[in-house]
């Protein structure tokens, strides 16, 4: 299977990272030149330069019905077009990046008769994301998985909490919850029993849902009822939030610094007051109430004006604080100094669509912050051999977990002497750069233990980049 991906962009990138690590065979296409450096430089993919002919390049390669096109470019037009141009040339499956949302509406026809497969928005998902963060307020990310039985949750453990300096088995409860990664630093940790948590930390605890909630009250992490949201900008984003705080019943400014764009949002948000200032004024946040704002949401075009701004909300009574940040080395920065939460739209846009090329072996999937782990949701189906051997016997690759087994609608958190039988729903979180051997070596037909498997498979590893 070859994935074309049209646009070298961040979200363009990361797809092409992620799966080249993988057994596919990845082409990229831009008409950047030093962006395509960028990527030959740093991946194991083939590129090509092409000046706006892209069709020509498609039909050059030979796109067939195996193939999967991805259209990230910054144009919706160009994305429609491309999609609709690789159908044509016999595509398999073709997706697409559009924004603009009456193009969305648009193409709400019958799959069939669309040129497209799956259709993303990253301002709107990436809105929803944050609603989600907003219905259980400690949380800095939440993701579900077995239809909603099972629930990840991340907490930045602050100096004052009851976790600093506790080893991770004194915490872990199997059978309910189990923490089962941790960012620090930067740098994203699958931890072992006798790890201890340290202040700055980002944990991650996965388990049964209706567990969850419980565990982070007997933290003393309660979450809040949240009212009253501010949002820094006015962009896409902004919009496609207050539509849903407007249907939650949550009162939302909105402010702006463009008068024109803060004159198009009043009309096309009535039930949301738009303010024409800078979100950083501290003057103009008091008088907007910032001391008694449940969640200060910053979503400007501008990294570090979203820090500066959730931190001055924070500091002057805003209960949460949530900042877009763009470049993911800003993240664990912006943790460490004491922003609650980022978001970062490029990731939540690559998590989706590597959810949709997997969905033959993968339910879901989701990017921890900073791309360098993966949550994955398996079906275990009746082909495979990885069945039947207690968990502390399977040849694992490093820094890779099995979290959660979903067995007859009932959530297990595993020990060494589980097993996985067939038709189990797995979670494991594992680093993006083994994803794939993770996938063949729970998919695949071998019987796999303590043996040589991960050396054949890692030598036999096509390139199409030679």
């Amino acid at each position: 299977m070859r994935v074309i991906i049209i646009g070298a962009g961040k979200v363009g990138y990361n797809i092409a990272s992620a799966l080249s690590k993988e057994m596919y065979d990845v082409i990229v296409i831009d008409n950047d030149e030093e962006v395509l450096k960028k990527v030959d430089d740093t991946l194991d993919v083939l590129t090509i330069h092409s000046n706006g002919l892209i069709g020509k390049s498609l039909s050059k390669i030979g796109v067939n019905k195996d193939d999967i096109v991805i259209a990230v470019t910054e144009s919706d037009e160009t994305n429609i077009l491309l999609c609709l141009s690789a159908k044509h040339l016999g595509a398999g499956r073709t997706i697409a990046r559009i924004r603009n949302p009456e193009y969305e509406n648009d193409l709400s026809l019958p799959k069939e008769k669309l040129p497209i497969d799956f259709i993303i928005n990253p301002e709107k998902t990436t809105a929803e994301e944050i609603v989600r963060l907003l219905t259980f307020s400690p949380a800095g990310m939440i993701n579900e998985f077995g239809d909603g039985s099972v629930q990840m949750v991340q907490l930045n453990v602050q100096d004052d909490s009851p976790l600093n300096n506790k080893m991770l088995k004194e915490q872990n409860n199997q059978g309910k919850y189990l923490i089962a990664a941790i960012i620090r630093d930067g740098e994203t940790i699958i931890p072992k029993g006798d790890h201890y948590i340290k202040t700055g930390d980002n944990i991650f605890v996965i388990g049964q849902k209706k567990e969850i909630a419980g565990y982070f009250s007997s933290i003393g992490e309660v979450p809040l009822e949240i009212k009253r949201v501010i949002i820094l900008g006015g962009g896409r984003i902004s919009y496609y939030l207050a539509e849903y705080m407007s249907k939650l019943g949550i009162s939302t400014k909105i402010i702006e610094k463009d008068m024109e764009r803060c004159k198009r949002l009043s009309e096309e948000l009535p039930d949301t007051l738009i303010i024409h200032g800078d979100g950083t004024d501290l003057e103009l946040l008091k008088s907007e109430g910032i001391a008694t704002t449940d969640a200060f949401i910053a979503l400007s075009g501008f990294d570090e004006e979203n820090i500066l701004a959730t931190l001055l909300a924070r500091q002057n009574g805003a209960k949460k604080g949530i900042a877009k940040v763009n470049r993911e080395n800003y993240i664990s920065l912006a943790s460490n100094i004491g922003v609650d939460t980022t978001i970062t739209p490029s990731l939540i846009t690559t998590s989706k669509i590597l959810g949709f090329i997997r969905r033959e072996t993968v339910l879901s999937l989701s990017l921890l912050p900073g791309g360098e782990a993966e949550v994955i949701e398996f079906f275990i189906g009746p082909e495979t051999r990885a069945v039947d051997i207690p968990l502390k016997e399977l040849n694992l690759p490093e820094d890779t977990i099995i979290t959660t087994i979903i067995r007859d609608n009932k959530v297990i958190i595993p020990h060494g002497q589980d097993v996985i039988k067939k038709y189990d729903r797995i979670i494991v979180i594992t680093k993006a750069e083994t994803a794939g051997l993770v996938r063949e070596f729970l998919l695949g037909k071998e019987r796999i233990r303590k043996n040589g498997f991960w050396t054949g498979f890692k030598n036999n590893r096509s390139s199409v980049n030679r």
